[in-house]
């Protein structure tokens, strides 16, 4: 169904039936097309191309351009001399007589300088005229120009002379000059490389002659050495033998229909060349592929499209709104005169639509749905003032800026023509005053607003009227002397407040009896994206550096990711300013803000590594069961699932809605559970003491749930942070640790389950952390007579994995829970030849610990024999290994160098018996 749809909404080509869509037959036009060939069926217009395409035309077509500016040069620089003698004569007949108009009639003074001034002046009329003449006669696209979805019957060649009668459009008259021009360089480009067949491909090509277009790649990060490559084996492959002329094929054709669908689909007037430029890649499977191999796909060239139209639709509306604003008085009075003049208004409050012709205020994109819903409320029915409710940074007082940039251009409804949007400031109203003095000066305010009648009230942040108690006994409040107001009718009024606000303040109060409420949603994707795209050129001039696609697409995607507390797109303009910033002081003047920037401006503030992969570090990915078994015994399974989740959370082939891995380790104590983790946090966050553990045996009431989120409203304690959500919240990519997961309250482990299923957690303060970025790992000590059995009998790992999981573990943990984990791995106690070779990577601590006192240390196989001897105990596996060489190694090392016995350069020689013999360096 969605593909029908689809197909109803596109174009309808209709190819003449006698030359094939060629426009030729024989080498001449054909008869029944007049050498159109192809044409697009709109649903209300049928397009065709009326230029014709050949070396003569557009020799003749150059000819005609270089007489025209010829003539406008020459035209220009007599203008401009005549002014020049007009001022030399002014000057000298200042210095002679002072000023006469005298001087200046030629026919009374019989001056020829002073006729050449007359003539010169007749000649900048004539120029002027010349210019506006030919922009008034420049085509445009009309107004209702649109892609109707066609009924079922399609379009038919037989049907245009009774159809499409009077409404065939000639699109070649749209195009601008550079876009002509680009499609005849396509033309010459054929000619040059003797190509008979003239593709989308070509034309491609010669649009990247353009600075304009020239831009765009650039900013998609497109490398032009590759580009080149790839494009001239593409045209290699299309390549045909040399005819007498080249052919335009149907391809190309609808290369310059998609162009011009694609202008008028964003109402647009002309053709510009980035408009060619989307046409071509959505006529042509070819570029659309090596495009995409250089990771550029339609979306993106689309908004880098709208980018371009975005900087020249800004001169646009400010030269409109510089024409209109000139007729308008520069005061506050209106066009008719009939305003009244509002000084106390005017001291404490700012006037939008006088900054908005100043250009002084942020541009608005898109939100047209939201602005016309304004208009709807304001223009009549029972409430006709609107309060906009969104989160801070979502754009709510940059939609007021909008609405005030229409108002100053007059693209507004009839009942806001000539009308001021005023800012009134609540702190300046409240401020030094008390509430009976507030009131009076409200009441003031409004007195001036209802006699002025061209004043529209714009208060952010309304809320804050509610509360300012007035009257005896506190028995009303600024908000129901303003609601008064506005119920009356002769005050209308745009406010803004946040949801909770909204539900406290206003929803219940006398505001929310004659407010209209609008949400105002969170941006998201390529909306964010273009207002984005709309801002950076700020940053851009202020820090003297230049911003990628891929930055400003990345910025969106990583906050909308990372920063929960905050919205789009404010918190994205913030990173895209901050980057900015750094790129410059480490790159310079021209650097370009690449992706990878915005990554590094993020992974800093969130402790994240987003950044592209160094080679340092996929070294360390790839070989991360290695390194983790330097430190870590026995255990293979273990090693290798927290290994896989690492190397998977950063090449990005994970769900990112839920943590890194959840893991359970189940096996008696002292086997490397908790080593494991320590290992990992080591290795990979830089010390064993980054990752945020919690003790599960300290957790055994049900009243210890504040504990983990924070104190709930009303305990006494509100606003007491939670440990784990706190430390989740400050460092988000980390190693969660819960240690005898089985001793916690069973009401704790139900907030578990959203955190191993949704990878997010509400705290007490209703923020929502993020736990997408934790490696979640939970030891217990649950069946461990079963798997110490077990191993006794030769049982394999799985075998007893899947006999205690379907059996003895439920009784601890229930089926739902036990469903979350990624993976649940049973430690096997450990042999004595495991804990041999724990004690020589436990004897490495104690090496590192001399090294850094100059001192060299070796164990013999002997005393490490000894050693395993002594620590070895199969129910607490290597715990008591640890308390052995503190007693035989540690202790006895101390004394010897409290004693003097132990210099730098010596050499500490562990054997058995705990024997220490010294080596003693060579004196120097």
């Amino acid at each position: 169904m969605a593909d029908t749809e689809k197909q109803k909404n596109k174009l309808q080509y209709l190819l003449c039936p006698k030359c094939n869509g060629l426009g030729k037959i024989n080498g001449k036009d054909c008869f029944e097309c007049g050498g159109r060939g192809i044409g697009a069926w709109t649903g209300n217009y049928l397009l065709y191309w009326g230029k014709v395409i050949n070396e003569t035309h557009i020799l003749h077509r150059k000819f005609t351009d270089a007489v025209y500016d010829t003539l406008d040069f020459l035209l220009m620089i007599f203008g401009i001399t005549g002014i020049m003698i007009a001022f030399y004569i002014f000057t000298q007949t200042m210095e002679r007589q002072g000023t006469s108009f005298q001087s200046f009639l030629f026919w009374t003074e019989n001056s020829f300088r002073m006729f050449i001034v007359w003539i010169s002046l007749i000649t900048d009329t004539y120029l002027f005229y010349r210019f506006a003449r030919r922009m008034e006669k420049w085509p445009k696209i009309p107004n209702d120009m649109r892609i109707i979805p066609t009924p079922d019957k399609p379009f038919v060649w037989e049907n245009i002379r009774t159809e499409a009668s009077g409404r065939m459009f000639d699109i070649s008259g749209v195009f601008t000059l550079d876009a002509v021009r680009a499609i005849e360089k396509s033309y010459e480009l054929g000619k040059k490389y003797n190509y008979s067949a003239l593709n989308p491909i070509h034309l491609f090509i010669s649009l990247l002659t353009f600075p304009e277009i020239i831009n765009i790649i650039v900013r998609l990060g497109v490398p032009f050495d590759e580009l080149r490559t790839k494009l001239s084996h593409a045209i290699t492959d299309h390549s045909l033998p040399q005819e007498k002329d080249v052919m335009i094929t149907i391809d190309f054709y609808k290369a310059l229909f998609e162009s011009f669908v694609y202008a008028a689909s964003a109402k647009e007037r002309t053709v510009y060349l980035s408009d060619i430029l989307v046409g071509v890649i959505n006529s042509s499977e070819v570029l659309s592929e090596i495009l995409y191999d250089m990771k550029v796909d339609k979306n993106k060239i689309i908004n880098v499209s709208l980018w371009m139209r975005f900087q020249r639709d800004l001169t646009k509306r400010i030269y409109a709104t510089q024409k209109i604003t000139s007729l308008h008085s520069k005061s506050d009075v209106n066009k008719s005169m009939t305003a009244v003049a509002t000084p106390f208004l005017d001291s404490i409050s700012e006037d939008l639509t006088l900054y908005a012709r100043a250009r002084r205020l942020e541009p608005c994109i898109g939100r047209e749905g939201e602005i016309k819903e304004i208009f709807e409320i304001m223009s009549g029915g029972t409430r006709r003032s609107a309060v906009l409710v969104g989160f801070a940074g979502v754009g709510k007082e940059t939609l007021v800026n909008k609405i005030a940039y229409l108002m100053a251009s007059e693209n507004v409804p009839k009942f806001l023509s000539d009308k001021r949007l005023v800012n009134l400031s609540i702190p300046r109203l409240t401020s030094g005053t008390n509430p009976a003095e507030s009131e009076e000066k409200l009441l003031r305010l409004l007195n001036e607003v209802k006699r002025a009648g061209n004043i529209i009230l714009f208060i952010n942040n309304i809320h804050q009227l509610a509360g300012i108690s007035i009257g005896s006994s506190g028995s009303m409040d600024l908000a129901s002397v303003l609601s008064d107001a506005v119920a009356k009718k002769y005050v209308r009024l745009i406010a803004t407040s946040s949801p909770s606000d909204y539900t406290k303040y206003i929803e219940r109060g006398s505001l929310g009896q004659v407010f209209e409420k609008i949400d105002i949603k969170e941006v998201k994707g390529n909306e964010a994206i273009q207002i984005l795209e709309s801002k950076v050129g700020l940053f851009e001039a202020k820090n003297n550096v230049y911003f990628s696609y891929d930055a400003i697409a990345k910025s969106v995607e990583l906050t909308d990711r990372y920063f929960h507390e905050r919205y789009l797109p404010e918190k994205a303009i913030d990173v895209l300013d901050e980057t900015a910033s750094r790129v410059y002081g480490q790159k310079g003047k021209d650097a370009t803000v690449t992706e990878n920037d915005i990554a590094e401006t993020i992974s800093l503030k969130v402790k994240i590594p987003l950044s592209d992969i160094t080679e340092k570090e996929t070294e360390k990915l790839i070989h991360l069961e290695e390194k983790i078994h330097e430190r870590m015994i026995n255990q293979e399974e273990a090693v290798k699932m927290v290994s896989s989740a690492l190397r998977r959370a950063r090449a990005e082939m994970r769900d990112k809605s839920r943590p890194i891995v959840n893991l359970l380790f189940l096996g008696p104590t002292g086997v490397g559970k908790t080593q494991l983790a320590k290992t990992v946090a080591s290795i990979y966050f830089g010390d064993e003491h980054e990752m945020i553990r919690l003790d599960m045996s300290e957790y055994q009431e049900k009243s210890s749930i504040s504990r983990l989120i924070g104190a709930p409203p009303g305990s006494g304690d509100e606003g007491t942070s939670g440990y784990l959500t706190e430390n989740v919240r400050n460092h988000p990519f980390s190693l969660v640790l819960l240690d005898e997961i089985e001793k916690a309250h069973p009401e704790l482990l139900n907030i578990f389950l959203q955190v191993m299923d949704d990878g997010r957690l509400t705290d007490s303060q209703g923020r929502t952390i993020d736990f997408t970025n934790v490696i979640l790992i939970c030891t217990s000590n649950a069946c461990t007579s079963t798997i110490q059995k077990r191993v006794e009998q030769n049982y394999t790992a799985q075998q007893i994995k899947d006999e205690i999981v379907a059996g003895e573990l439920q009784q601890f943990f229930r089926p739902e829970f036990l469903n979350r984990y990624d993976g649940i791995v049973v430690f096997k106690p450990l042999s004595r030849e495991h804990i041999r070779q724990i004690a020589r990577v436990m004897l490495r601590d104690v090496e590192k610990n001399l090294e850094a006192k100059g001192i060299s240390f070796m164990a013999t196989d002997g005393a490490i024999d000894d050693l395993a001897d002594l620590g070895y105990d199969p129910k607490f596996g290597a715990r008591p290994m640890r308390r052995v060489i503190q007693d035989r190694v540690d202790d006895a090392v101390a004394t010897y160098i409290l004693e003097g016995k132990i210099q730098r350069r010596d050499k500490v020689v562990l054997d058995v018996g705990g024997k220490i013999d010294i080596i003693k360096s060579k004196k120097l």
